[in-house]
C-alpha cells in the first residue's frame, strides 16, 4: 500500500490535518489504534485562549483556531455534517479580591457561582471534540482518503508498519499524542477526567477556580482533574472531586442527575510541531489546548509540506 502521506493518530489534529490534505488532492492515508483513553473523546473542546493564559505566538495561533472554526464548521455543515458548537465567549468568574483585580472581573456573573465576586468576558467558545473528529472523518473518507484501524509500531524510511501490514509514503506525520513517547517524541501522559451531568449549563464555558463548566449534548460537562500516569478510567478520587466541586460551587447543580465520566490523556510536555527527521514531521505537546490549536497545527504542518494552503 502506497500513500503521498500517512497521518500516524486520528484524533482532533491528525483528523484535521488528514482532511485539509485530502482536500487539496492529496493521497493520505489516516491510520489510528482506536485505544481507549484518547484525549479527542473526552476532552472539553474549550476554545478559551485568554482564560487559559496563553501568550506570544501561541496566543497568536489560539485565536487563529478561535478564528478558524466557524469557516470549518461551515464547510462540514455543507457536507450536511453538524457539529455541536459556540461562540459567544467564555467567562472567567473570580473568586476572590485578588482575582477579581488580576481579571478585571468587573461584569455580572453570567451563570449564578457560590463565592463569585464578579466575572469578565472573553473572546472564545467550545466545539464538541468527539463529534468534530466524526464529521472530519466522513468528509475525510468522502474526499477519498483511506482510514486504516491499525496500531503503528514503527516508522522509518517512509514506511509505516504494524502488526498486520505496512505502507509507504513520501511523508508521514505524528500525531499521535499522549502516546509519543514510544516515537521518541518528548511527551508524557496527563490524565484528565470529567463529568457529565443533566442540568442547566451556563451561556457559554464558564471557568470558575480549578474547574470550568460548559454546554454538552443538552447537559454540562463539568471539567477537570490533572493527574500524572496511565491509570485508565475514572477512579473515586477524581469522581468524588468533580461531583464536590459542581454541587459546592453551582447552586443549578444541586441535585443535578449523574449522565457518565470520561477520561482521557492529554499529551503533555513542549508543544512541538516540525520535521523529527527526514520526511517524518511530529506535532506533539498540545496538553489541554489540542482542539484550541488544531487548526493553527493543521496549516503549519501544510506548509511544512509544500502543500498550498488557500483557506489560510
Amino acid at each position: 500500500m502506497r500513500a503521498d502521506v500517512a497521518v500516524v493518530g486520528a484524533g482532533i489534529i491528525g483528523a484535521l490535518a488528514a482532511y485539509e490534505l485530502a482536500k487539496r488532492g492529496v493521497a493520505v492515508a489516516l491510520l489510528d489504534a482506536e485505544k481507549e483513553g484518547a484525549a479527542t473523546l473526552a476532552s472539553a473542546g474549550m476554545l478559551a485562549p485568554y482564560p487559559e493564559g496563553l501568550s506570544g505566538e501561541l496566543l497568536e495561533a489560539g485565536l487563529y483556531g478561535l478564528a478558524r472554526y466557524p469557516e470549518l464548521l461551515a464547510e462540514l455543515r455543507e457536507r450536511g455534517l453538524e457539529v455541536e458548537a459556540g461562540f459567544s465567549g467564555t467567562w472567567v468568574a473570580a473568586l476572590s479580591l485578588g482575582e477579581k483585580e488580576a481579571w478585571q472581573a468587573q461584569d455580572p456573573l453570567p451563570y449564578p457561582v457560590r463565592g463569585g465576586l464578579g466575572a469578565r468576558r472573553f473572546p472564545g467558545g467550545f466545539v464538541h471534540p468527539k463529534a468534530l473528529r466524526e464529521a472530519l472523518l466522513e468528509a475525510f473518507r468522502d474526499l477519498g482518503g483511506t482510514y486504516l484501524r491499525a496500531e503503528v509500531e514503527g516508522v522509518e524510511g517512509g514506511r509505516v508498519h504494524w502488526r498486520e501490514g505496512a505502507l509507504r509514503a513520501r511523508f508521514v506525520l505524528l500525531a499521535v499524542g499522549a502516546w509519543g513517547g514510544r516515537f521518541g517524541l518528548r511527551v508524557r501522559p496527563l490524565k484528565g477526567e470529567a463529568l457529565l451531568l443533566w442540568g442547566e449549563a451556563p451561556p457559554g464555558p464558564l471557568f470558575a477556580g480549578e474547574g470550568y463548566l460548559l454546554s454538552r449534548e443538552g447537559g454540562v460537562y463539568v471539567g477537570a482533574t490533572q493527574r500524572e500516569g496511565w491509570a485508565e478510567g475514572v477512579d473515586l478520587y477524581g469522581l468524588r472531586w468533580l461531583s464536590d466541586y459542581a454541587h459546592e460551587r453551582f447552586p443549578l447543580l444541586e441535585g443535578a442527575r449523574f449522565r457518565g465520566a470520561v477520561f482521557g490523556f492529554r499529551p503533555a510536555g513542549e508543544l512541538f510541531v516540525g520535521e523529527v527527521e527526514e520526511g517524518v514531521y511530529a506535532a506533539v505537546g498540545h496538553g489541554r489546548n489540542g482542539v484550541l490549536l488544531a487548526p493553527w497545527t493543521a496549516k503549519r504542518l501544510l506548509k511544512l509540506l509544500g502543500v498550498e494552503d488557500d483557506a489560510a
